[in-house]
């Protein structure tokens, strides 16, 4: 696979040689003396210190600012189980088990251990309606050099959008977005937050739009080759979610949403198995909103921030802290509640869907473990 990468980015280096070259030099990518571009894989042993000895973070042991956030997080996974035994009686294996949430209680999140620094470069990956905008305020300048809210991940030459098929490509697309900075004579990114491709990106009302997200395969390929990688998956009660994006008219149906978030959640469970647990951080919209405090300590250390960033990103999270609250939205527009005569009834039409929602996506939530649980539920 290593290998097919190498040729086709030798390939895009002879017809975009000047592009490649001046963000090789910018990015510090290497390029090898026969002037072929040589992406030298900074995963490899003699640049990387393996995953087997990898130091614990041990600022993590009896800290009130990581231990808290375990805490909720245990809550969050232990009462979906209690919820799934009662309602469905069917007992499930331990949630933290499936999750990486075992392995950051034992070791955190470890610092990178690159000898040729690359800029930092983290995915929000949560589904449409998750709160990318309160990330976006929480991370933007000058916690993140740069915040990116279309990174090329999709061909545009294609209607309705898909993610970019080849790991060249999506590289290719990268390229273009770090040669914007230097255009303009701006230093190179150190940090980049892409803040805002959902899953899926956009309203999904055109076929095969439901597609259009970050492909999280690819993506991984080039970590330790062009970025030092990382995933703040975001989580929010998924009926909530799935609600946030009917009352806006992502869809055209009830049912195509419950499908879509169906599918998008199992295919990130999917993906994010290939992805080291260092590299993985998990933040859930309620909880982070309604103790944020909970986040500083450990979302710090995952992100790599230095004091002045951590200090930044403190005040951001205290100012955003509120208590979340639901209340009923508008879906009288979709047939579901036209055809049971509730078309001029908010909130029994709305309460209706909910029922629905919650059903579904309690039935399917072993298909997506690091997702599942009530982010109300971070207290026990």
């Amino acid at each position: 696979m290593f290998l097919i990468i190498i040729v086709a980015l030798t390939i895009l280096n002879m017809c975009c040689g000047s592009i490649v070259a001046d963000i090789n030099v910018a990015y510090n990518i290497s390029i090898n003396s026969s002037s072929s571009t040589q992406l030298t894989r900074r995963k490899n042993l003699d640049n990387v210190i393996s995953k087997d000895e990898r130091e614990c973070d041990k600022f993590i042991i009896n800290n009130p600012g990581f231990q808290n956030y375990f805490d909720a997080m245990s809550n969050i996974y232990g009462l979906h189980n209690n919820k799934v035994a009662y309602t469905l009686g069917v007992e499930q294996a331990n949630l933290e088990s499936k999750t990486c949430l075992l392995k950051h209680k034992e070791c955190g999140w470890s610092s990178s251990k690159i000898k040729n620094k690359l800029p930092t470069f983290v995915l929000s990956v949560g589904l449409e309606g998750a709160g990318h905008h309160l990330w976006t305020e929480l991370l933007n300048t000058p916690v993140f050099d740069c915040v990116w809210t279309n990174a090329r991940h999709y061909k545009r030459t294609i209607g309705d959008g898909v993610p970019r098929t080849t790991v060249t490509d999506l590289h290719s697309g990268f390229l273009e977005m770090l040669k914007f900075r230097t255009d303009k004579g701006l230093k190179p990114c150190t940090s980049i937050f892409d803040a805002e491709d959902s899953f899926p990106t956009g309203a999904i009302r055109k076929h095969g739009r439901v597609f259009n997200r970050p492909d999280i395969v690819n993506l991984q390929e080039l970590d330790g080759i062009l970025f030092n990688i990382k995933y703040l998956l975001i989580a929010r009660n998924i009926t909530d979610t799935a609600l946030s994006a009917l009352r806006r008219n992502f869809v055209t149906s009830v049912d195509a949403e419950l499908r879509a978030v169906e599918h998008t959640l199992s295919y990130i469970e999917s993906a994010i198995q290939q992805i080291p647990c260092e590299k993985i951080f998990v933040a859930h919209y309620e909880h982070v909103l309604e103790k944020p405090n909970d986040y500083i300590d450990p979302l710090s250390a995952f992100l790599e921030l230095n004091p002045e960033q951590k200090i930044e990103l403190r005040k951001r999270l205290n100012k955003s802290g509120k208590k979340v609250s639901r209340k009923s939205h508008k879906l009288t527009q979709y047939p579901d509640c036209q055809a049971a005569g509730l078309g001029d009834d908010v909130n029994t039409c709305y309460n209706a869907i909910k029922r629905l929602a919650d059903n579904f996506f309690l039935k399917r939530s072993f298909m997506w473990p690091t997702f599942a649980g009530n982010g109300f539920n971070y207290k026990s």
